[in-house]
């Protein structure tokens, strides 16, 4: 078993790659597949780019390194890190217009850096947090646009709002009503979409074994520095990011925080409620009250143990890990950590609408839980390590055809992948 990255899936929250480039989370939606002539996330199709390519390191002892780095193209692995950024610890991932963003794990602060026509990469500008009381980068960031970014801190609970062109902070709004006594928050799928940004509220008591049973999303403007509001619903626990749809709803999956509301009850005897899907009206912050569907009602049983994700906000498609128990080994119940780490877990397309449906990825393979997934250019992008984390095979998912493809194959755990433009 694989304890250090389930430890770090655990008590680290998760550190997702928030990349603007790639992730609905970031810039409010991801690549189009038709990019021709768009600029997304601040890179235009028209000028010179490139990749860059984020892993993680995880030695025996649980220690963490980030690596960054330029890659040419997708199809020029497999990749190392002998010639990357190396940061210590857990760091945190953004991109935006020319720009990578690095959150640092051991001090508060945001390093900028330029990727030049030849792959270097050079530090451009730095942002503190010191004075917020905080000694890291926390996990939930986003950059709305060239002018404003939202870093969420979860120990003063506050949301940070800085300007990436400038690298200083413009504003700050309370987050205090966040706060849910016993519990620990967690933000780090919070995601920007039409100029708003959509922050869950996931709590968690890992010493008592406890899941808030309830889900929960905030909308804040960052240009007005106010929330919005913020829309509750208990008919299940733990919701993560909202996926946009064709029809403008916003889709929240409930996934119990990784099936752990489940897990503890089946350690304690008792049983919990079913994850589910709910979906925010456009235009309003409350969950339709007629709207509900459990995970197993869709897949014939199969339980949701990932958060939802997409390739691309507005797509109306999803994408969802679900739990095999008939996978586990012998003997082995869903009642302790240990089998996250089971190749146990396997990802499936949901159709967002009224009704919604569900169906396996062709060619998705078996895996274990990882780090956060990641959408690039209209497609959808998941590392799975078959030897612990010392490489990763990169899929490819294309919400065109519904197939998995190994694209990649990269040193350490895949920690996402950017495009940007390139200096001269």
């Amino acid at each position: 078993m694989n304890t250090v990255l389930t430890n770090v899936l655990r008590h680290t929250k998760v550190a997702a790659v928030l990349s603007m480039s790639i992730l609905a989370g970031a810039a409010g939606c991801s690549s189009s597949s038709d990019s021709s002539s768009t600029i997304t996330n601040g890179v235009d199709p028209n000028k010179p780019s490139t990749y860059v390519l984020g892993s993680v390191v995880i030695d025996a002892d649980g220690n963490r390194t980030t690596y960054v780095q330029a890659v040419p193209s997708l199809e020029s692995g497999p990749f190392n890190n002998k010639n990357a950024l190396e940061l210590g610890g857990n760091g945190l991932v953004m991109a935006y217009g020319d720009s990578i963003y690095v959150g640092l794990a051991e001090q508060p602060t945001w390093v900028r850096y330029s990727v030049d026509v030849s792959g270097k990469l050079t530090e451009t500008g730095r942002l503190s947090f010191l004075n917020y009381g905080v000694s890291y980068i926390d996990f939930g960031n986003t950059i709305v646009d060239g002018e404003t970014a939202v870093s969420l801190l979860t120990g003063p609970k506050i949301a940070v709002i800085w300007n990436p062109t400038t690298m200083t902070i413009t504003g700050e709004v309370s987050l205090n009503s966040l706060t849910r006594d016993g519990y620990d928050l967690e933000v780090w799928t919070t995601i920007s979409h039409n100029g708003l940004v959509y922050i869950p509220g996931r709590w968690a008591d890992w010493t008592a074994g406890k899941i808030f049973p309830g889900v929960s999303m905030t909308v804040l403007d960052p240009k007005a520095k106010t929330i919005v509001g913020t829309a509750e619903d208990d008919r299940c626990a733990s919701g993560g990011r909202v996926v946009f749809g064709k029809d403008g709803y916003g889709y929240v999956l409930g996934d119990g925080r990784n099936y752990s509301i489940q897990m503890y009850a089946n350690a304690a005897g008792t049983t919990a409620k079913p994850n589910c899907l709910l979906r925010m009206p456009p235009g309003q912050v409350s969950f339709d009250k007629d709207y509900f569907f459990t995970i197993p009602s869709l897949t014939g049983g199969r339980e949701a143990i990932s958060e939802l994700d997409t390739a691309e906000q507005g797509s109306g498609v999803g994408f969802v890990k679900m739990f095999y128990q008939d996978k586990l080994p012998a003997g082995m119940q869903p009642n302790d950590f240990k089998f996250w780490d089971e190749v146990a877990h396997k990802y499936w397309r949901l159709e967002l609408g009224n009704p919604p449906t569900a169906k396996e990825v062709e060619g998705a393979p078996f895996g274990s839980l990882g780090f956060t997934p990641v959408a690039l250019e209209g497609k959808f992008y998941t590392g799975e390590s078959q030897d612990k984390g010392k490489t990763t095979d990169v899929y490819e998912i294309d919400p065109e055809t519904d197939k998995a493809t190994i694209k990649f194959k990269t040193d350490g755990y895949f920690y996402g992948i950017f495009k940007v433009q390139t200096t001269n």
